[in-house]
């Protein structure tokens, strides 16, 4: 009986150790869905209208222009594709700036006057107040991880131009 008894238990034993299962695993990862933004980072420009010379005089007195002219300037890619000019421009306008256009095209009739300082020469060109905008195309990885896919930068017009001047010693 008492060996039954032995027999018994070790299988009640056995029986459970042989059941269980050990199981390595590697410590568990972030998992993050595969994810494509833009970021951006806009300054100020003056960008020049097409055709419209630059105005000197001096040295010393007063500039004076008036000038009649249709003309226009449009969005330059000074770096990366084309192709994403399009997103960029309407990203752009939403976050950086409404009067942003792709071209600006003028007629106009436009007078303007500067004091010149003594012994030095006065400069006038007509310019839209534009931006450049530096962006950057982003894509997220499975393991979280964000990288640059492409970059660029785009110098576009905006609605609002006039007349920029500067002086020179010469």
């Amino acid at each position: 009986m008492r060996a039954q008894r032995l027999a018994a238990l070790a299988a009640a034993t056995v029986l459970p150790a042989m059941s269980l299962v050990v199981i390595t695993a590697e410590p568990a990862t972030a998992m993050c869905p595969p994810d494509v933004w833009y970021s951006l980072h806009a300054t100020s420009n003056k960008m020049r209208f097409k055709n419209i010379p630059i105005f000197k005089d001096g040295p010393g007195g007063t500039l004076s222009v008036t000038k009649d002219f249709t003309s226009s300037v449009s969005y330059q890619v000074t770096a990366g594709a084309e192709s994403e000019a399009g997103v960029i421009f309407a990203k752009a306008k939403v976050s950086v700036s409404a009067s942003l256009t792709k071209t600006n095209s003028s007629t106009i009739t436009h007078n303007y006057t500067h004091h010149i300082s003594a012994h030095r020469y006065g400069h006038a060109e007509y310019v839209s107040w534009g931006k450049t905008v530096a962006w950057k195309k982003w894509q997220q990885m499975g393991n979280c991880a964000a990288k640059v896919i492409r970059s660029g930068t785009i110098k576009f017009p905006s609605i609002e131009e006039g007349w920029y001047y500067w002086e020179t010693p010469s």
